[in-house]
């Protein structure tokens, strides 16, 4: 089984069969960088772990590009009827740019959000919650949703900062 590959059950379109391919170069990567080695598989190599970061990298940016594209459209339209409907309305900001918004965020998940999620995964549950409450999965899960929880709203305080970083925000 490839885990994490991306790969597609039942062929697809030659666009997805090409990007599946690519990522065949990540074949054996473990799903974070900080996974445990499951019994009877050799441990992962250094170039392993690290490939699990870039191709993790790589979906998120994917990702976070084609969600921020729909979403700066929607808001763009919905900002521009409103106008249209209430010429009196003024916005308070100016409409985003829909090309450099969507790099921005894919660019922020790739990095932020990847990291965090190797952290998270990697670390916080599989070395830590579940190492302490091994018998107890109601607390693994509980303590799972507030640590995925926490790293949202980190995520969000992180993006807002980001984007001001990059003069996308005042």
């Amino acid at each position: 089984a490839l885990r994490g590959s991306g790969a597609v059950a039942g062929g697809g379109s030659g666009l997805v069969k090409k990007v599946s391919s690519a990522f065949d170069v990540f074949k054996g990567c473990p799903d974070n960088a900080f996974q445990r080695v499951p019994a009877g598989y050799a441990p992962f190599t250094l170039t392993q772990r690290v490939g699990a970061v870039v191709r993790n990298g790589l979906k998120l940016f994917g990702v976070g590009v084609g969600a921020s594209m729909m979403g700066v459209v929607i808001t763009n339209g919905l900002v521009g009827a409103r106008c249209m409907l209430d010429p009196s309305f003024v916005p308070l900001n100016a409409p985003q740019d829909v090309a450099v918004m969507s790099g921005a965020y894919g660019l922020y998940m790739a990095t932020s959000s990847n990291l965090r999620y190797q952290v998270v995964a990697g670390v916080l549950e599989e070395r830590i919650i579940e190492a302490f409450f091994k018998g107890n999965p109601a607390v693994c899960g509980a303590l799972s949703f507030a640590v995925r929880t926490g790293n949202t709203f980190l995520g969000s305080l992180l993006w807002v900062d980001f984007i001001r970083l990059l003069g996308l925000q005042n």
